[in-house]
């Protein structure tokens, strides 16, 4: 599924400040955790680190990042994929689960997104 990315997730008028997310109205049910991505503070710089200590993954490591201020947890492990979380979700298995590669993707597009909207 491709994602509509936005310097305003949740629709508010008059909003001065960018948060970079996903427009939460185009999340479907099953997608619904990625609503926790959005946040003010992304930069390049930031996703890029996510990105590359995620491919510097080896074995059995995992590595997790929580979104400040956010419920979603991401747990990436290189040869399973990554497990996104949402803290105000009932399930205890993981909210959404993408292969390693689509999870890399996202985070590409997402950067080139900041980029271009910073």
């Amino acid at each position: 599924m491709e994602y509509k990315f936005t310097t305003n997730p949740y629709g508010q008028k008059n909003m001065s400040d960018k948060m970079f997310g996903i427009d939460v109205a185009t999340l479907s049910q099953e997608d619904w955790a990625l609503e926790g991505i959005g946040w003010d503070e992304w930069t390049v710089e930031e996703i890029q680190m996510i990105i590359d200590e995620s491919k510097a993954l080896q074995g059995n490591q995992t590595y997790t990042y929580q979104i400040v201020g956010s419920d979603l947890i991401i747990i990436i492990d290189r040869p399973l994929g990554a497990y996104f979380f949402s803290a105000r979700s009932e399930k205890e298995e993981a909210d959404i689960i993408w292969s390693f590669d689509k999870f890399i993707d996202f985070m590409e597009q997402f950067k080139a997104f900041v980029r271009e909207n910073s």
